[in-house]
């Protein structure tokens, strides 16, 4: 394998690597700092995509090389994390949430990556988004209980499996790499990830409520007669 084709396979296992580290960070009880790890593996699976763009060096390999990173670190990663914030929670409600959760991250990658043809939006809350939201809920500065902290998780592996379409952002990929290598600063030195943790939520909030009314909009259109939805005439 060239350096060009390894690049970004190399990035995508510093994601995953990542995502262990916040595992090993949320059982030592370090909220802050598996949210982090997190945070930072969101960075790093934005930048491998686009490192593969710049360097011609996309394959179907790095594409499940990628999934398989995702399951562990926007999969894996946040679950353990909610069920290490909530262990003196009832057993039967953290598993089952955590459980939903990993499953629906499985399912969310494994259609995404049968799918031939992806237009301009995802079917369904991508998992990447799906993760660091749960994340952010469970390690930030929020007082959640862990019924509510289990309403989210459901809440998110609901978005995950639907077929709700969630738009692909376009970015300059030039812009973008170094935008991304500047954004893990904050991340690594500030004192508490708080503030970084509100943002995020406010901002992925944003962006599952434009999904779910994508998806709403979809289906009143299909409840229109076909008649009305014929263009109307140019020469009146």
């Amino acid at each position: 394998m060239t350096f060009r084709m390894a690049a970004p396979a190399l990035v995508t296992l510093v994601a995953l690597t990542c995502g262990l580290a916040a595992m090993q960070a949320a059982h030592a009880g370090q909220w802050d700092m598996a949210l982090r790890f997190i945070m930072v593996a969101a960075i790093a699976d934005t930048m491998d995509g686009t490192i593969a763009r710049l360097l011609h060096a996309s394959s179907n390999m790095g594409k499940e090389l990628d999934s398989l990173s995702d399951l562990v670190t926007f999969g894996a990663a946040p679950a353990f994390l909610f069920a290490a914030r909530y262990s003196e929670a009832p057993t039967e409600i953290i598993f089952g949430s955590m459980v939903l959760f990993v499953a629906a991250g499985a399912y969310r990658l494994a259609r995404y990556n049968e799918q031939s043809s992806r237009g301009d939006s995802f079917c369904g809350l991508p998992i990447t988004a799906s993760g660091l939201l749960l994340a952010a809920a469970v390690g930030g500065p929020i007082p959640l209980t862990h019924i509510e902290a289990s309403v989210v998780a459901i809440i998110l592996s609901v978005l995950m499996v639907s077929r709700a379409p969630f738009p692909m952002l376009k970015f300059g990929w030039g812009l973008l790499l170094p935008a991304l290598g500047a954004a893990v600063i904050p991340i690594a030195f500030m004192n508490s990830v708080e503030w970084l943790a509100v943002g995020a939520i406010l901002i992925l909030g944003i962006y599952v409520v434009m999904g779910v009314i994508g998806a709403i909009s979809d289906r009143v259109a299909e409840t229109v007669p076909e008649e009305a939805r014929e263009d109307v005439p140019k020469h009146i």
